[in-house]
């Protein structure tokens, strides 16, 4: 199969730095979902692993699999600015090779203020060496937008709208009149919140030790409860998805709902719709969760992307 990018020379992406995972979309490749993680372990040059700087470093799954300490996104605000040069050339590193890449990006940001830090970072030219082999890298920031929006890229919006996107770090209360955002409120629990709080209460499955925050996301997020050969955190996850509701997505639940009383569409996003017997609870109480609502808002930055980069080629 001939290389259908072979003459391509620049291409649109769309790039949602995460705290739980970075989703890198270019043009003409599968979507990257990566949980956001930086190890800086020795490892073989698997995908994700980058040298950059004479530093190597390596992003997602793999630095969970290291077994060592790694960094994730989530443990501190500033990491969305900080850590995106590495995740996005992390994001690169499980794509196939490409001796330069130009990316003309799209990228989303919780607090829009920070887009001209954002910019500083990731604009430039570089020589990465991405899963062991040397690429020149030019990234060019066409747009910042606020975290969700991409995810309404395409979509016909409804006169009066309220998104709630999941996430791992916030959950974001969102509300559109005639497709212009008025209210953009985010609540500081998102599904990490959920997660530690399993995690502690597994200590009496899990002969005493607090469970790993990293292998409880990942059963979470195939869909089932199976921490393990042997445990099965079923009962606990059903009281703590309790607690966790009860506790921190009630408010911006109930305000949806008040607004779905007003007449307003409610949708819901992000990684969060997914969890186990949660896509239920949200259908019933009349929400719309868009298709594929962890990748939404990449696939959306993409699409703006494109859409900016066809009116001025």
């Amino acid at each position: 199969m001939p290389n259908i990018h072979a003459l391509q020379k620049i291409f649109p992406a769309g790039f949602d730095n995460g705290y739980g995972s970075l989703k890198l979309f270019v043009d003409g490749f599968e979507v990257v979902r990566i949980p956001s993680y930086i190890s800086t372990a020795e490892m073989e040059d698997v995908p994700g692993r980058i040298v950059l700087d004479g530093a190597a470093y390596t992003v997602g799954e793999s630095a969970f699999r290291t077994g060592y300490h790694f960094d994730r996104n989530t443990d501190h605000n500033e990491n969305k600015i900080k850590n995106a040069l590495l995740m996005l050339f992390g994001g690169l590193a499980h794509l196939p090779h490409r001796k330069a890449w130009h990316l003309k990006l799209v990228v989303s940001l919780h607090d829009i203020g920070l887009a001209e830090d954002l910019k500083q970072e990731l604009n430039g030219e570089y020589q990465p060496i991405l899963a062991g082999k040397k690429s020149d890298v030019t990234l060019e920031i066409i747009k910042v937008v606020p975290e969700g929006m991409g995810a309404l890229f395409g979509h016909q919006l409804p006169p009066k709208l309220t998104v709630l996107d999941f996430g791992n770090g916030t959950t974001l209360y969102s509300r559109y009149n005639q497709g212009k955002r008025e209210v953009h409120t985010p609540y500081p629990a998102g599904v990490e919140v959920l997660i530690e709080d399993i995690a502690e209460k597994m200590k009496r499955l899990n002969g005493g030790k607090i469970g790993n925050a990293s292998q409880i996301r990942f059963c979470l997020e195939r869909g089932h409860t199976r921490y393990s050969r042997d445990i099965d955190i079923k009962d606990i996850y059903t009281s703590c998805l309790k607690d966790w509701y009860e506790k921190f997505l009630k408010k911006p639940v109930s305000l949806t709902l008040d607004a779905k009383h007003q007449g307003d569409e409610i949708w819901a996003i992000g990684g969060g719709c997914l969890l186990p017997g949660f896509k239920k609870l949200l259908e019933k109480n009349g929400f719309k969760i868009l298709d594929n609502p962890v990748e939404a808002n990449a696939c959306g930055l993409l699409g703006i992307a494109k859409a900016m980069m066809n009116k001025n080629p």
